[in-house]
């Protein structure tokens, strides 16, 4: 199992996206988002946010030492990925409440929706973070010789 996290780190961006897009489309419909709609995306959020933090830290560990500056910054990645993972928890605690409770059923609504927001928020973060530390550091790049193909 080598590098699983490039590959991983955009799906829970991809899920929330999808999960704010419908969401979005049914309040501007005036109607009510289909539940197990609902519960199938919310679990997609939660899963791939598990896996691609996971594969984060399995990722980082295969690194080796770095300059104190950058293992800072990575550091730094890795706290908001944890603020992402208990976001999509928080999340899917809410969307259940949102569907599940009798009474005050309007503020976990407000509360699955605020959780969404932030979400998207701390998904972009996140990556953006990611994004410096491979583009700008070469945080998990490694350089190899390329043979020149033969001239015709």
């Amino acid at each position: 199992m080598n590098q699983l996290h490039p590959a991983l780190s955009g799906l829970p961006g991809a899920f929330i996206a999808l999960l704010a897009v419908v969401e979005g489309a049914c309040f501007f419909r005036g109607t009510q988002c289909p539940r197990p709609l609902r519960s199938v995306i919310v679990s997609a959020v939660l899963a791939a946010t598990v896996a691609a933090f996971l594969s984060g830290y399995q990722a980082s560990s295969a690194l080796g030492d770095l300059p104190a500056d950058v293992s800072s910054e990575l550091g730094f990645h890795h706290a908001v990925g944890r603020f992402l993972l208990i976001g999509a928890f928080l999340l899917a605690v809410f969307a259940w409440l949102a569907t599940v409770a009798r009474r005050r059923q309007a503020l976990f609504r407000l509360l699955y929706l605020s959780a969404l927001a932030a979400q998207v928020s701390v998904n972009i973060w996140v990556g953006l973070l990611g994004g410096r530390l491979v583009f700008e550091r070469g945080v998990g790049v490694s350089v190899q010789a390329v043979r020149a193909l033969p001239q015709p």
